[in-house]
C-alpha cells in the first residue's frame, strides 16, 4: 500500500509521467504478509463428482461448438451482404469496362485482319509472278534445248549424207575393187618401245 501511495508524490516535469494508482479498499497486494488468523491454513478445494464433471464438460464443449458455428454463420452472412453491396457497383463498372475493352479489341482485330489480308494478297501476287517467270524460263530453256537437238540431228544427217557418198553400192562396186587393187594398203607394221613405226620392206623396193 505504501508503495502504491509513493506514486502520488511530486515528480520533476522532465521525467516520464507515472501512472496514477489508488489503493483498493479491503484488498492487499501480493507483497503484504498474510493475516495472523490464516497463517498455516491449507486451502482444500471442494470435492467434485466425476460424473457431474464429465456431463458439464460435454455440455460446455457442445455449447462452445454451437456458439462458434453460429458466430461463423453470422460473420459469413454479414460479409456476404457487404460483398454483394460492393459487388453490385463493382460488377456494373467491370461490365462497362469489359464491354469497352471488347469493342477496342474487336476493332484492333478487324484492322489486324485487314492488314494481314493485304500482306497475304501481295505475297500471293509475288508468288504468281515468280511462278510465271519460272515457267517462262523453263519454256525458253526447253525451246533452246529442242533447237539444239534439231541442229545436232541436222548435222548428223548432213554428215551421214557426206559419208554416204563413199559407201560401196552395186553401181560402184567394180570401180572400188579396181581402185583397191591399184592402191594396195598394208596394215602389217609394228611399233618399237620408243614409239617408232616399223613398216615392212617390199620386195620390189
Amino acid at each position: 500500500m505504501l508503495r502504491t501511495l509513493s506514486y502520488l508524490g511530486v515528480r520533476p516535469p522532465c521525467g516520464p509521467r507515472a501512472p496514477l494508482l489508488l489503493p483498493a479498499r479491503g484488498r492487499k497486494t501480493r507483497q503484504d504478509p498474510p493475516a495472523k488468523s490464516k497463517v498455516g491454513r491449507v486451502a482444500t478445494p471442494p470435492t467434485v463428482d466425476p460424473a457431474e464433471l464429465f456431463v458439464l464438460s460435454e455440455r460446455y464443449q457442445q455449447y462452445r461448438q454451437t456458439v462458434r458455428a453460429l458466430r461463423q454463420e453470422f460473420v459469413s452472412e454479414v460479409r456476404r451482404k457487404v460483398y454483394e453491396a460492393r459487388a453490385g457497383v463493382l460488377a456494373e463498372r467491370k461490365a462497362l469496362e469489359d464491354a469497352a475493352e471488347h469493342r477496342e479489341l474487336m476493332a484492333w482485330n478487324q484492322a489486324e485482319n485487314q492488314r494481314l489480308q493485304q500482306l497475304r494478297i501481295e505475297r500471293l501476287r509475288q508468288e504468281a509472278r515468280k511462278q510465271e517467270q519460272r515457267q517462262a524460263e523453263e519454256k525458253a530453256c526447253q525451246v533452246r534445248e529442242t533447237q539444239a537437238w534439231v541442229q545436232l540431228k541436222k548435222q548428223e544427217v548432213l554428215q551421214l549424207q557426206e559419208e554416204a557418198k563413199n559407201f560401196i553400192t552395186r553401181e560402184n562396186l567394180e570401180a572400188r575393187v579396181e581402185e583397191a587393187l591399184d592402191s594396195p594398203k598394208s596394215y602389217n607394221w609394228a611399233i618399237t618401245r620408243e614409239g617408232l613405226v616399223v613398216r615392212p620392206q617390199h620386195k620390189g623396193s
